[in-house]
Order: structure tokens, then sequence, then C-alpha cells
């Protein structure tokens, strides 16, 4: 029975017509920018997205533990099981169709990196099976932070913060702001302020799954764990615009 669900799977994928991930309906576009579009992914138990296409290389980072069926048209269907908080990397100009193959909601969030994407390697997380990791410490703005990078391009590092129970973290400001995606049980306020001015003049926010953060670039932003457990973050940081 499951050979025939997958061979199903298949035949409806060849079938359709692809369309733009930001047009399949399990895909929710929660911010864009020049350099990113993040989208919110969720398929229910033993669900499927339609046949979509994506343009450009992406990110993915799992919100939960999950298992799927990614099955590209033409090709047999693989199984992808994920860890909470696992970050993936993929080569755009393809198309697919994801099942969900749990009893449970499958939940990620896609990174669309929408410029090109040059040299991507290991850093501290194995997200390219088989690579060398070249791990090495974050940039001095993070100093004092719990923050690991896993993956890199020329263009893009990718990190995972985590900030501990009653603790938090100050981000400076800076020419280019980091980008900073909730993971799964995170709960977390930020508090975004100019530089001198009292944290009691700041526009407060909450932040929990798949909640994106972004200072502007004159501002101090304060991140507080208001929670019983590590706050984690995906941390997007970014080189100059066309480098």
């Amino acid at each position: 029975m499951r050979f025939i669900l997958l061979t199903l799977v298949v035949s409806c994928a060849a079938a359709q017509q692809a369309v733009p991930v930001v047009s399949e309906p399990h895909h929710h576009v929660i911010y864009e920018d020049a350099r990113v579009r993040i989208l919110d992914v969720q398929v229910e138990s033993r669900g499927s997205t339609l046949l979509h296409r994506h343009d450009t290389d992406y990110v993915w980072v799992s919100l939960g533990d999950s298992r799927l069926v990614d099955t590209v048209p033409g090709q047999p269907g693989k199984s992808i099981q994920a860890a909470d908080g696992s970050i993936h990397f993929k080569r755009g100009a393809f198309d697919h169709v994801a099942r969900n193959d749990s009893d449970r909601l499958f939940r990620d969030v896609v990174v669309d990196l929408l410029q090109r994407q040059t040299g991507p390697k290991n850093v501290c997380g194995e997200v390219l099976a088989g690579e060398y990791l070249h791990c090495h410490e974050p940039g001095a703005e993070w100093l004092g932070a719990n923050l690991q990078i896993q993956f890199e391009t020329d263009q893009t590092h990718i990190g995972i913060l985590q900030i501990a129970p009653n603790s938090s973290l100050t981000l400076p400001p800076a020419d280019i702001p980091p980008l900073l995606i909730a993971l799964e049980g995170t709960e977390a306020e930020a508090v975004t302020r100019a530089n001198g001015a009292s944290a009691r003049s700041g526009s407060r926010r909450t932040l929990t799954a798949a909640n994106v953060l972004r200072s502007p670039a004159d501002q101090i932003t304060e991140i507080r764990n208001t929670g019983k457990a590590a706050a984690r973050f995906l941390v997007v940081e970014f080189g100059g615009l066309g480098e």
C-alpha cells in the first residue's frame, strides 16, 4: 500500500504543472526584502504540497522533528528525516512535491536566497552531506552569545543562536543587520530602541516560532528569553548587496 501511495504521488506530480513556491497554498510569505524571502510552511498529517517550483537557492529549517517524502518529477521519492532545528540547503531551479509522512503537522521555515549564492560550505554543522567542516567563531558583534555558525556561502552565513532562560542579548546597530527567525519552543521578547535611548522608550514585540526579527540599521535591539527553555533563533547574516 505504501508503494502504491508513493506511485500515485509521483503520477499526480507528473500530471500537474508546477506553481511558483509563493503560490503554493502550504507556503506563506512572512517576510521579504532585497536579499531574502521567508516562508512559513505547514503541511497537515499525511498531506502533500502541490507540485511547486523553487527558482532560487534556499535554506530550510525544521520546526519540530519531521518525516517527509520529497518527490521530483521523473525521480523516485526521497525519504527525509529532519530533526528539530536541523538546517538544510538546496540549489534552486527545480520542481518538487513534499509529502508529510508522519501523524503530526509538518512545519518548517524556508529562507529563499534571492541573490546568487557561491561557495557553499559547512561551517560547524554538516548541512552538506559528506563535506568537511570549517568551524570558526562568529563575528565580534556576537561576543558572549551562544551562536554557532552552521553553514555559509560567500554571500550569506547561517547559524543557530541560543539564549538561556532569564537571559538576554543586545544587538548593536549594524550597516546590514542580521535577520533572526524564532524556532520551535521559543518564548522571547524584543525591545528595539534608538541608540542611547532607554528601554522604556523602545517598541516591544513577542517572539514565538516562525516570527522574524530584523532591527533597523541605526537602532539597538535587546532580546530577552521569557520562557523556561532556551530561546532559539535561526540567524541569517549578509555580505554587501550584490557581493
